[in-house]
């Protein structure tokens, strides 16, 4: 046995402390007032892809577990966003092992949204033991289920998730028809009969598929019920495709032989021709998708939202956007959608809660009128979607599309979605390879350096420029973060590979509190404090609300610390009573375990615990493990 002296310095970041939170978000608040981020901030957070403990890692996370919300809670300290944005819920068949979301189904939701533990409760009259719930847990035994989903074992016929299922849809079919749970059934089967009574190839069980559809519609419901007690709105993500079983069951709403968007995509077009015809099945049928998305959801993302503007068909074999298969609807069909979605909300929702992708190369769609800078008609008073990641001195920013008159509430800014490269790769310097190996840095150093008052050098340090570009959005009335960026991740979550098994899979891990405050102390990761700090100097806040100002620094310094840094103040009175006994046989395995030789112990002991509590004082030796991917940099 050696005995060792060392210092209290554990390496994960520094947690907000419990008496501190309260003054952090009031702090936040008022900062993000005067910044002029007073509308909505959407947290882009697939429900996937929540965190999840062994005790409950199905494969995928779930807005009705309790894991999922705590997540959400945390998150909203740090972040204070009040809408979480999902991507697509719907029924995703594989391509090989590349499960996509945007490839989902348009009408029925996937078998991602049940949370099966929800059915061993008395409100659904226990139809799943727990001993069954469990097995779907055990049955996920991958290695790497703490970062990645695993979809085989939750969706499809197979998944050891829908054995389990088949057994609770045997006992549901036993139950009393006056039950509480048959009527709740039936009166959504009633409801919804006309699109889920068509055949779909994988469910060849039909009353098995609308009891899944059942459970899945009321579990998302529970999880946007408990997002909305939180002050948090839940924005569904509609998918411009329809599946092939959709296609299928509505033959005449598609034109035959055509893609929409850009041609390479392959996904079956509407009857762009006659869409606006009240009486066509494409108008019933677009009419339907999306009022499905109104009672689902509080706000609705429409993917390639610029195709219900001048939507494309393009005749199969042709590889380009051309002109001739453009179909110039102007507002007519996006006039049918705010018409469609008060049906179902009612007059009074604010139609600044439908939000559209538009971001699309000229080729593919023009924002302006001809030769002006002028925005089309169906773009005025429509909340547009818009990333920072082709910045240049005239485009890509809050100041740029303020100059060019724009409302502040007519657009969402932020440094990225789950398409584009992440942050910290272009923070880095690292060629786009989906972008035509574009450095897409180069560009955004000289705008961000004036609208933040920046001197360029510093931006181009990757940390600096990464917080810069966290900044940026934080002035704008309406912005968005997606969850890599905001952990300081640098792989892709859309890896633009259909045959990668981690494309779209990557998860929260279960110990997230500890990789998001590491991500901070490293510099990537979304430090808000930091973004306000730098608001306020360059628009000299800083002189006129000195108290706040100091608040906000105090907060960005304390959201960058490493514990080590709070401990290390202590060394003088502490560091000296503490030593670790370290049996030799075992020093090269990291097995150090602590003792108190007096009393001063407990001080060093406390601070730690104060980080949380979920760290155990062993992780000493515990450094943050950076990954790289050979094929991003390729």
């Amino acid at each position: 046995m050696k005995v060792q002296m060392v210092k209290a310095s554990p390496v994960f970041g520094r947690s907000l402390r419990d008496d501190e939170i309260s003054e952090f978000k009031t702090t936040l608040k008022e900062g993000k007032k005067l910044a002029g981020q007073t509308g909505n901030s959407i947290f882009i957070m697939p429900s996937t892809v929540l965190p999840q403990s062994d005790m409950s890692n199905t494969g995928v996370g779930n807005f009705a577990s309790k894991e999922g919300l705590d997540y959400i809670d945390y998150m909203k300290t740090y972040l204070d966003f009040n809408v979480v944005e999902d991507l697509p819920s719907g029924q995703i068949k594989p391509y090989h092992e590349f499960y996509c979301n945007y490839d989902a189904s348009a009408l029925a939701l996937g078998d991602q949204n049940i949370n099966p533990q929800l059915l061993t409760t008395p409100e659904y009259s226990s139809i799943l033991t727990e001993g069954e719930y469990r097995s779907i847990i055990k049955s996920n035994n991958k290695s790497n289920k703490d970062k990645f989903i695993n979809w085989e074992n939750v969706a499809g016929n197979g998944s050891p998730q829908n054995t389990i299922l088949k057994k609770a849809h045997e006992r549901f079919k036993t139950l009393d028809e006056n039950s509480d749970l048959k009527k709740r059934y039936n009166k959504f089967i009633t409801e919804n009969e006309d699109w889920l009574n068509f055949p779909r190839e994988d469910e060849p069980d039909h009353d098995f598929f609308k009891f899944k559809q059942f459970l899945a519609d009321e579990h998302l419901a529970i999880g946007k019920k408990k997002l909305n007690e939180r002050g948090i709105k839940l924005c569904g993500d509609c998918p411009i495709n329809f599946t092939t079983d959709e296609v299928n069951a509505y033959p005449d709403a598609f034109k035959k032989g055509y893609y929409t968007g850009v041609p390479g995509w392959k996904i079956p077009s509407l009857d762009y021709d006659k869409i606006l015809d009240e009486t066509s099945d494409a108008y019933k049928l677009f009419k339907t998708k999306v009022q499905l998305m109104a009672k689902r959801y509080d706000m609705i993302r429409f993917d390639v939202g610029w195709n219900y503007i001048t939507p494309v068909m393009t005749p199969e074999g042709e590889t380009e956007i051309l002109e001739k298969n453009k179909r110039y609807l102007n507002s007519a069909l996006v006039d049918n959608i705010d018409k469609w979605v008060k049906e179902i909300k009612g007059e009074d929702f604010d139609l600044k809660n439908l939000i559209y992708e538009v971001e699309a190369a000229p080729s593919e769609f023009a924002i302006f009128k001809e030769n002006s800078d002028e925005l089309i008609e169906p773009l005025k008073n429509r909340v547009k979607i818009y990333s920072s990641v082709y910045m240049h001195n005239t485009w890509g920013s809050n100041d740029a599309y303020l100059k060019k008159g724009w409302a502040p509430d007519e657009f969402v800014i932020g440094p990225g979605n789950h398409d584009h490269q992440p942050l910290r790769q272009i923070a880095n310097g690292v060629p786009d390879t989906f972008s035509k190996n574009g450095v897409h840095k180069n560009d955004t150093i000289s705008p961000l350096a004036k609208i933040l008052k920046l001197k360029p050098e510093v931006l181009e340090i990757p940390v600096e420029y990464a917080k810069a570009k966290f900044a940026e959005p934080m002035t704008a009335k309406n912005n968005m973060f997606f969850f890599m960026d905001v952990f300081g991740r640098e792989e892709r979550f859309n890896e633009h590979d259909p045959h990668s098994s981690t494309n779209f899979r990557r998860k929260v891990p279960s110990d997230f509190k500890k990789t998001f405050q590491d991500a901070l102390h490293e510099g990537y990761g979304f430090n808000i404090m930091d973004s306000l700090e730098k608001i306020f100097k360059a628009r000299e806040l800083d002189k006129t609300n000195s108290e706040l100002y100091s608040k906000i620094v105090k907060f960005r310094d304390i959201l960058s610390e490493k514990e080590t840094d709070v401990a290390n103040a202590a060394e003088d009175t502490a560091a000296d009573d503490i030593v670790r006994l370290v049996p030799v046989e075992e020093e090269t395995k990291n097995s150090t375990k602590w003792f108190k030789s007096h009393k001063k112990l407990l001080f060093a002991g406390g601070v730690l615990a104060a980080a949380g509590g979920v760290y155990a004082i062993y992780k000493l030796n515990h450094k943050p493990e950076i990954k790289t991917e050979p094929k991003i940099y390729a």
